[in-house]
């Protein structure tokens, strides 16, 4: 089988590896679809090292069909069924993972990380992961709609944590393809008004089809101008969806009384210093937190909507290339051009 092996930072080379022999309780999947993620392009750089080591085959967002397991399947599962992969593996037994948390588990593994991840023809599912419920069936879906699945409920994790799904507006800074997915999870669920600030039309313009009914270029009038469009209130939950610390705080005055704002966004290392006033925060009680990937149960929540066709996601995959271009598909992730790019050994 074919794998995209990341030796070190830029040293990547498409190697035929032999297909992995399943051990008690394992799984193999054939990979019908992964996507790059922005954190693939920063493993690749360089740029990331939490838990990365080498060699390793990257793709934590990615579907597969299930062609072989040793030994009996999790419960409705079969061979041949088409699954999303939710790529944590936690430990189980840390206070992260006691107090519910298991997302955030310091002792995690993770498929794309310390596991070969989808940027590969198979994907060896160790038991733990088959046995946690990693898998998750989306027969019907479009193999590359399944693969975006991941990605959104990171969305949604981050949404949940400042209450966005229960707040009557929101803003998303950052139109990128997770500040889209945020856009389009929030207007699926009910938020009535959204706000989409981002530099580029062409990602306003999606933004606006995704259901922001205000969309705004970031500059001195941007606050001003979604003060106006919630007629004075402010927004009640705001998401920062691009890697830049300095896109907090121009919104400050745009932000209601008891706002909650999510980081969503990754911040380079040296680059990553929130400025806000304190007083700010202290006398209008704002809540300012971060959120990282996302709960089992977020994810089956999402693959739950996707595989209902209650929120399409078909468009936001714009690229598609070979597994053989695997290092020209990090580059094109890297130049943002493509909402989102998506690798397959699939001829």
């Amino acid at each position: 089988m074919k794998q995209a092996i990341l030796n070190g930072p830029l040293d990547m080379s498409i190697k035929e590896q032999p297909i992995p022999r399943l051990k008690p309780g394992d799984c193999l999947l054939r990979v019908e679809s992964a996507l790059v993620c922005g954190t693939d392009v920063r493993i690749f750089e360089g740029k990331k090292k939490k838990n990365v080591t080498y060699p390793t085959v990257m793709g934590h967002e990615f579907s597969g069909t299930i062609v072989e397991c040793n030994g009996p399947l999790a419960p409705g599962l079969t061979v041949d069924d088409l699954v999303a992969v939710y790529p944590i593996v936690p430990c189980g037994r840390c206070t992260a993972c006691i107090r519910g948390r298991s997302n955030i588990c310091r002792n995690r593994q993770a498929f794309g990380y310390q596991i070969p991840g989808g940027f590969a023809e198979y994907v060896h599912v160790p038991a733990a992961a088959a046995r946690a419920g990693n898998l998750v069936k989306v027969n019907g879906v479009h193999p590359t709609s399944a693969s975006i699945i991941e990605p959104l409920a990171c969305a949604y994790n981050g949404l949940k944590l400042i209450d966005a799904p229960a707040a009557h507006s929101l803003l998303v800074v950052g139109c990128g393809p997770l500040g889209l997915m945020h856009i389009r999870l929030a207007s699926t669920l009910g938020v009535e008004r959204i706000v989409a600030v981002d530099p580029s039309p062409q990602r306003l313009a999606v933004a606006a089809k995704s259901g922001a009914q205000c969309t705004l270029a970031p500059g001195d009038t941007a606050a001003r101008e979604i003060l106006e469009f919630t007629r004075g209130d402010g927004v009640e939950a705001m998401v920062v969806a691009v890697g830049r610390a300095d896109a907090f705080e121009p919104y400050l005055d745009a932000l209601s009384p008891g706002a909650k704002v999510n980081l969503f966004a990754g911040f380079p290392t040296g680059e990553d210093v929130l400025a806000v006033p304190a007083n700010e925060v202290h006398y209008n009680e704002y809540s300012i937190v971060g959120s990282s990937s996302c709960h089992l149960s977020d994810f089956e929540f999402v693959a739950s909507l996707v595989t209902d066709g209650v929120l399409q996601v078909e468009d936001l995959i714009t690229t598609i290339m070979a597994i053989d271009e695997t290092e020209a598909a990090i580059e094109a992730a890297k130049a943002g051009h493509d909402l989102r790019v998506g690798i397959t050994a699939r001829s």
